[in-house]
């Protein structure tokens, strides 16, 4: 969970003081690994550790680790409830701030082999990646370098050296990890050695991204609320070179990260969710959802059926592009195979290209009749870079062209909502200064379309 430091960490990326990873070359297109992350949009945070079983959100490394035992544990539940609710991907925190491991690390003794578990013998993370691995969801781990618990915290060198040696347990012992999630909380004047922890991670999983805290691959968007601002860039400066940096929103689905015992009436609505939704994958950011599993090890029923209920009405919504395979005019329709008509075909793997040399261009989209929506999807094929710059959508009402919305960037995903419009023609503009401008997809969808 991020705090006030991590929003100072934040602050830091776009300045000079960001001591960058050695290893990351500047661009501004994403790598193979990156652009993968983008297409996953949803996953599920799972906080589950020692203060699930004591009510607590932050404790200090001083619980009993005997407090620890959870009594009907399946985490193919959570991984089912996962995947029905349509998220690609887990991310399970193995140490929290208070120090404890949830894994039977060889580094410490204050982890799950204290705890009466599986007699000792238990690993919730062993647990966790082969299940996702079973069920093809993607696996990655939340491991805090703030640790309250250990002793070495307070030696640079001695802590590092601790810190790095969990970190290379998790990612040789528990198959393909596609993130590493460090938290930006605490500090007690440590200083992190963020550049070393970012090569380990690539040296032993070279198709893993590092995550949040120190991260060179994923960023937070600042919040703890799941909300990216409207325009969203995936291009920063850091140190006056482009980086490819694209963004993440947590939140909880109750009023805490962790489980606990009378905190059902947070559990936030399908409304409050489905917006959460729009303004997170809606503005081109990953969302990672936290879902709590209880004392039980189970994710808790209620929290489960709000997810359903939340990914039917996701699902319901955008079932019917009422643009697919429409006539469809630009202006420009360059060879390659890359004409408007890709635009709207519903293959992800295809995209329209204006001219390289186009800085304003355009497509036009035939309803054939005049047909009601109160949204647009557009998305950018961004193998090629994020080319938009501003964007800007008309409605033919009959008579004239009618402005529906603008905004500027596009990146992954942009989900646009407006009050209904009908309309038979839509014409999407768009500006790229450096030309050239992509369209993977461009959809038009109402809650009423069959």
């Amino acid at each position: 969970m991020p705090s006030l430091l991590a929003i100072a960490l934040l602050l830091l990326t776009t300045s000079a003081a960001l001591a960058w990873p050695e290893e990351r070359s500047s661009s501004d297109r994403p790598t193979p690994q990156q652009l993968a992350w983008q297409d996953l949009e949803y996953g599920m945070f799972c906080h589950f550790s020692i203060n699930t079983f004591n009510d607590l959100e932050w404790s200090d490394g001083t619980l009993d680790p005997k407090t620890f035992n959870p009594t009907e544990f399946d985490v193919r539940q959570w991984v089912s409830i996962a995947k029905e609710c349509g998220m690609k991907y887990l991310i399970l925190t193995a140490k929290h701030h208070d120090g404890f491991c949830t894994w039977p690390t060889q580094q410490t003794d204050y982890s799950v082999q204290r705890s009466p578990w599986r007699g000792g013998k238990g690993d919730v993370v062993g647990e966790v990646a082969r299940a996702c691995h079973e069920a093809g969801l993607k696996f990655g781990f939340y491991l805090s370098p703030w640790d309250r618990h250990e002793p070495r915290y307070a030696d640079n060198k001695a802590y590092d050296e601790y810190f790095q040696a969990q970190l290379r347990e998790l990612l040789t012992n528990y198959g393909e990890v596609m993130e590493v999630w460090f938290d930006g909380a605490g500090g007690q004047g440590h200083v992190y050695d963020w550049d070393g922890y970012y090569r380990t991670v690539k040296q032993l999983q070279p198709n893993a991204l590092q995550a949040i805290a120190g991260s060179a691959d994923i960023r937070w968007v600042g919040n703890e609320n799941g909300v990216a601002p409207d325009t969203c860039w995936n291009v920063l400066q850091v140190n006056g070179k482009p980086y490819w940096w694209p963004a993440e929103c947590d939140v909880p689905i109750r009023g805490n990260w962790f489980w606990h015992t009378n905190d059902l009436h947070t559990l936030k609505s399908v409304e409050q969710l489905v917006d959460i939704y729009h303004q997170a994958v809606g503005h081109g950011a990953g969302l990672l959802l936290n879902v709590a599993p209880d004392r039980r090890g189970l994710i808790p029923e209620p929290d489960a059926q709000r997810l359903r209920e939340v990914w039917q009405v996701i699902t319901n919504t955008y079932a019917h592009n009422l643009l697919r395979s429409k006539p469809v005019t630009a202006s420009s329709q360059p060879g390659r195979g890359h004409g408007p008509a890709k635009a709207v075909d519903g293959k992800l793997g295809t995209y329209w290209a204006a001219k390289p040399d186009e800085t304003d261009a355009w497509l036009e989209v035939s309803l054939g009749e005049p047909t009601t929506f109160d949204r647009v999807v557009v998305q950018e094929w961004l193998a090629l870079g994020e080319r938009v710059k501003g964007y800007r959508l008309e409605a033919w009402d009959g008579q004239q062209w009618r402005q529906v919305c603008s905004g500027e960037s596009i990146g992954h995903k942009k989900i646009a909502v407006f009050e209904p419009v009908t309309a038979a023609r839509l014409r999407l503009h768009l500006h790229a200064p450096q030309g050239g401008p992509t369209v993977r997809e461009f959809g038009a969808y109402s809650p009423l379309s069959p």
